[in-house]
């Protein structure tokens, strides 16, 4: 197998990656921020809602397609974890942003981006354990958003207490993203208006008409503050993989809204086929790449489009690091931005496998 086969990836991931992280990533039952280059956990590193949800996602995946023994005790391990120290805490409603190793909490507000993810973690939660309790807190954490979050321009503010700018797009695309989720597990409602509250703010607000670029920042009206039609190229891949997902749940049109993105977002795979950070209308902004939008291209790219991303992917961010690890972010000439390896590009990681098979 090469690097531009699925199989050759799941191989990795199930040989590699899911051991790495759930030893070495795993404390307590709680999920560390990151690792370093050689494996090494930082368990000290103030630990996100957005990184647990995450990885409960990745082990409950795991399980769900037979990668990995025990993946579903696991997810469900880390989840009771989660809902203890993040849910509620310091007697808030809502979900806390991050806590110590020890489940103290470092940072009390609450964010929408976060609570995004915290949704798509109960989802999958609820098809491994459709327990009354779980499901009941989904319903308990859109609850939250609609009463505290809900923004009177439409969508949802950033965060709670604190007033936050820029509005964005992505805490919105990832909300999609878990409603679909929670859609898919036929357990907890109809989530069809919502659904299409998100797709009404697609076309409304987030693609622009003159220019097919998915505008990322906004001030709190919903006005666009990108620099120069500024777009971030893995996003309209992103928005590709699940507007197909909502066309296939909701029979919502979507061939022209994709059209568009691919358009768009094509223009920020270079020459080496490396997904570039930023573009603009003249060019690259950003000429850095990062682990991700290499993911997200690989999802919606076929033949020999998608095989040249993966194996640029592979070349770039994996073959220098940790068997089971990876260099998030690099420079136009390949070299390493950061010293460490994230736990938040695993979700990346097993999202692309769970979509093109190869297990």
């Amino acid at each position: 197998m090469t690097p531009t086969a699925p199989a050759f990836w799941t191989d990795w991931l199930c040989r590699f990656a899911l051991p790495l992280w759930s030893e070495a990533g795993l404390d307590d039952n709680s999920f560390v921020e990151r690792l370093a280059l050689d494996g090494t956990p930082q368990p000290d590193v103030p630990r996100r809602v957005m990184v647990q949800a995450r990885q409960i996602h990745v082990f409950a995946t795991a399980a769900r397609k037979g990668w990995f023994p025990g993946g579903a005790d696991l997810a469900l391990r880390a989840g009771e974890t989660m809902i203890a120290r993040y849910w509620q805490a310091g007697g808030q409603p809502g979900w806390a942003f991050s806590c110590t190793r020890a489940g103290s909490v470092v940072d009390n507000r609450r964010d929408f981006y976060a609570h995004s993810f915290v949704l798509l973690a109960l989802a999958a939660m609820i098809r491994l354990d459709a327990a009354p309790r779980t499901v009941a807190l989904v319903r308990r954490t859109l609850a939250f958003l609609d009463d505290t979050l809900a923004h009177p321009a439409g969508g949802y503010a950033e965060a709670w207490p604190c007033s936050v700018l820029p509005r964005r797009q992505n805490p919105h695309m990832h909300l999609l993203e878990s409603l679909l989720a929670l859609q898919e597990t036929g357990l907890c409602g109809d989530f069809g208006p919502r659904i299409a509250a998100m797709i009404e703010l697609f076309d409304t607000r987030f693609l622009s008409a003159g220019d097919d670029v998915l505008t990322e920042d906004y001030d709190a009206d919903w006005m666009p503050v990108n620099p120069d039609g500024a777009f971030e190229p893995g996003h309209h891949f992103e928005w590709v993989w699940l507007l197909t997902r909502t066309a296939a749940l909701t029979g919502i049109t979507v061939e022209d809204r994709v059209a568009r993105l691919l358009r768009r977002g094509l223009y920020g795979i270079d020459a080496s086929a490396r997904v570039i950070d930023r573009m603009g209308l003249n060019g690259p902004i950003a000429e850095s790449c990062r682990l991700w939008p290499a993911m997200e291209a690989a999802k919606v790219l076929t033949g020999t489009a998608r095989e040249r991303v993966l194996e640029a992917a592979w070349h770039t961010f994996f073959a220098p690091a940790h068997p089971g690890g990876w260099i998030d972010h690099v420079d136009a000439r390949g070299t390493p931005l950061t010293a460490y390896m994230p736990a938040s590009s695993l979700y990346h990681i097993g999202t692309a496998l769970d979509h093109l098979g190869g297990g």
